[in-house]
């Protein structure tokens, strides 16, 4: 089973469109990484977000750990006004299962 992170970005005053340009400029070397499903972001009027899935327990560690998401980090790290916030997400299925389930 996947497991699916939704992360929200809180960014500097006036540094939202800044801080999507570094973190989609990272994403090509996330979605290279064996085990990435998903790894997309979206945009509030002031915040970012990311939902990512992967394809399991180990290869999420191993992304935790690794170049990609070390260099998103340092990318962002100017930019943010808080840590992000990482929340796991539990599948709860609904209606049609192409449709009512990220996996």
């Amino acid at each position: 089973m996947s497991i699916v992170i939704f992360v929200e970005y809180t960014p500097k005053e006036g540094q939202k469109d800044a801080l999507l340009e570094a973190l989609t400029a990272g994403a090509p070397s996330v979605h290279a990484e064996p085990g990435c499903e998903k790894y997309a972001f979206h945009t509030s009027k002031e915040k970012v977000y990311l939902i990512e899935s992967w394809a399991s327990k180990e290869e999420l560690a191993a992304h935790g750990e690794g170049e990609p998401l070390k260099a998103l980090r340092d990318a962002t790290a100017d930019l943010l006004a808080e840590a992000p916030k990482l929340t796991m997400l539990r599948p709860a299925p609904s209606g049609d299962s192409s449709k009512g389930q990220l996996a």
